[in-house]
């Protein structure tokens, strides 16, 4: 498996949406973005990091972080292999005893804000996923892989009222293509 590295951009709410935000990692080069959907508290931590107003320090990932690097001299990897369901499949890699823990990718991302930790994934899973990155772009496409169940039947309810009965037709497939799997 070919791996390919991703650094974190940026993090967004969703315009109308309560529940829901967006974090954005890109390639080291900027060409491609990943856009990784999450809920919005967690946003709110990714801004307390960025805005460094609060001490972090003492903060659970960075607690953790320390104990840790404490114990292991070793380097880790944070992976991205799939995703399924609607979410990324992540994983914690530890280089020298091969250990793997599983992680969401929102925690994962904001664990290697903390620890510098790699974002690496693979690179058919980041072709498939990834759109080409524009710096300044006030709008963003997400695959509709990457969509809950929620988000899904409120984007099928959504594109129906709008009468955009193309958009409706991809979103109802992803739905079937889901519940076939089950």
């Amino acid at each position: 498996m070919a791996l390919i590295q991703l650094k974190y951009k940026g993090a967004s709410e969703i315009v109308g949406s309560d529940e829901v935000g967006l974090l954005f990692l890109t390639t080291l080069d900027e060409t491609l973005q990943l856009t990784i959907v999450c809920e919005r508290d967690m946003i709110r931590q990714f801004v307390l990091r960025q805005a460094q107003k609060v001490p972090t320090d003492r903060m659970l990932p960075e607690v953790l972080w320390h104990v840790i690097s404490g114990l292991s001299e070793s380097q880790f990897q944070i992976i991205i292999s799939n995703v399924h369901d609607g979410q990324y499949t992540v994983i914690l890699y530890h280089n020298d005893s091969l250990m793997t823990v599983p992680m969401r990718a929102s925690d994962a991302v904001l664990f290697s804000m903390v620890s510098h930790i790699p974002i690496l994934i693979d690179e058919k899973l980041l072709r498939s996923q990834a759109v080409p990155y524009h710096s300044g772009s006030h709008g963003v496409a997400i695959p509709v892989n990457v969509l809950s169940r929620e988000m899904l039947q409120k984007a099928l309810d959504r594109a129906i009222a709008d009468e955009n009965y193309e958009e409706a037709s991809h979103i109802r497939d992803e739905i079937r293509r889901r519940n076939n799997q089950h």
